[in-house]
């Protein structure tokens, strides 16, 4: 029963995961729930869940308009600055700047309900592309460095940066954000392995779990678009910010 539990938990996870990011939310809790050794819950989230954000990023590359060359660039930017936000933790311990997306994450939720036709049309012609781009650039960084730092709500907040600030369409913007958190969450899984601190086995077969909401959410999020993503992505932000003040008061 408890491997059915977590089994159903990973296809869950893996199908928000998909459309608007924070499917950690419901995996952390899940392997704590299944005995997992805690000093191996993260690197074997870490593994499951970039299993299925890189099948997310394969089954949403036809909705990336913008040339891959640009991508790529995002991508460079979004490893090089995750490393950099996990290098910072042996300076500040995250624990003491869990606020930061206490902050973020209902500014988003109201990006998001304030503005009902956010992400429903591209707008980047409007804004101009350099100044899209340049955004894109800096966005992408900042998210990168928060995520290499402390982690939760990255996807998200690619999702909602790139589709206010860039002038992406919410589709797009999403599926540009699954090769944001792809790579920068690449450097986590390898460090994680690195040092012993996964359990592969169980990693693996999370993954398959992941990989299989991942599948159904791209399924859902390319019938339904922002009619889909736009709500999840409210859900999310006020499960992060539930789940802080739940830890902050137990």
């Amino acid at each position: 029963m408890d491997f059915v539990f977590i089994s159903i938990v990973m296809v869950l996870a893996g199908f928000i995961d998909s459309l608007a990011g924070g499917g950690g939310i419901l995996r952390l809790p899940a392997y704590v729930a299944f005995g997992l050794d805690p000093a191996l819950i993260l690197g074997t989230n870490k593994l499951a869940s970039t299993m299925g954000t890189a099948v997310s990023a394969f089954k949403l590359r036809d909705r990336i308009t913008v040339s891959r060359k640009f991508v790529k660039v995002l991508a460079v930017l979004a490893f090089i600055f995750a490393v950099i936000g996990a290098a910072l933790t042996r300076l500040i311990n995250p624990h003491y700047l869990k606020f930061i997306i206490i902050i973020i994450a209902p500014v988003m939720a109201w990006f998001v309900i304030s503005n009902s036709h956010l992400g429903r049309s591209q707008t980047r012609l409007k804004i101009g592309i350099k100044k899209s781009n340049r955004a894109a650039k800096m966005l992408t960084s900042f998210t990168a460095a928060y995520d290499g730092f402390l982690g939760p709500g990255a996807g998200t907040m690619y999702a909602v940066f790139l589709t206010k600030y860039s002038g992406f369409e919410i589709l797009q913007a999403t599926a540009i954000a699954k090769i944001l958190n792809l790579a920068s969450n690449l450097f986590a899984m390898l460090f994680f392995l690195a040092i012993g601190a996964t359990n592969i086995k169980l990693g693996l077969l999370m993954g398959v779990f992941s990989i299989i909401g991942n599948m159904l959410g791209v399924w859902a999020g390319k019938r339904h678009g922002a009619k889909l993503i736009r709500p999840m992505i409210v859900l999310v932000c006020t499960m992060i910010v539930a789940k802080f003040i739940w830890d902050y008061y137990h």
